[in-house]
């Protein structure tokens, strides 16, 4: 029995492509002749993909940074100063950081995205939270992003450095993302209503610590653990 090299689904021997993400299916076992020519020449496969990221990445940045010129033009002409169109221009570089950033860099590196990202988005908040005025960054926004993200950087870290199936991590993702749910009701009547009184985050706090529960309970039972890994290819 093989399988996709893409998604991991089951192939049958008979099968000339996978069913469900149509990548051809390679055989090893079938010999070719010496003197055969590779039917994918892989180096100009890689060299194509290069060049076509290279030159999508420019044109994206250009049709960007064409209409949010003109949105500074625009703002600055009809006010004589810039009033709002300094919003526009920190949510597109927050959108350019979070899109175009992964593209660029021929290495992958999740946690070098993640922290860009995230440093993008604290830094449109800070932004917005000063262009309107507001006093919410640093007691509603700053701690809500750094809570998501270590969150989501802890579950990267589990799964890089340890054994851990993905059930365990989810796991863990889920029952930190209700207590979480906990903080942020905790900031809202911090910040915005001067008050401490817990009304909702119970609900999804409760319910995400039993999903969480139940996977590390899957996780324990091997049976189990390697139907939902088949079916769900975690």
């Amino acid at each position: 029995m093989a399988y996709c090299i893409k998604c991991g689904v089951k192939l049958e021997d008979s099968e000339k492509k996978c069913p469900l993400c149509r990548t051809v299916v390679y055989h090893p076992d079938i010999k070719l002749p010496d003197n055969a020519v590779p039917p994918y020449p892989e180096e100009h496969i890689i060299l194509l993909r290069q060049m076509n990221k290279k030159y999508k990445i420019i044109i994206a940045t250009i049709i960007i940074f064409i209409p949010t010129l003109l949105t500074l033009i625009c703002d600055y002409k009809i006010n004589s100063e810039f009033v709002w169109s300094d919003i526009v221009l920190s949510s597109v570089c927050f959108l350019y950081c979070l899109i175009f950033i992964p593209l660029i860099f021929p290495k992958k590196d999740t946690l070098l995205y993640l922290g860009i990202d995230f440093s993008a988005l604290l830094l449109f908040q800070w932004h917005l939270s000063y262009t309107t005025g507001g006093h919410w960054f640093f007691s509603f926004a700053m701690p809500l992003i750094l809570s998501a993200e270590l969150i989501t950087m802890s579950a990267i870290l589990i799964k890089r450095f340890t054994k851990a199936s993905y059930l365990f991590v989810f796991a863990i993702v889920f029952i930190f993302t209700g207590a979480d749910c906990i903080l942020i009701e905790f900031l809202i009547n911090k910040t915005f209503l001067n008050q401490i009184n817990f009304l909702w985050s119970y609900y999804p706090f409760v319910t995400f610590l039993a999903v969480g529960a139940i996977l590390l309970l899957f996780n324990r039972n091997k049976k189990i653990k390697e139907q939902i890994t088949k079916k769900f290819f975690v």
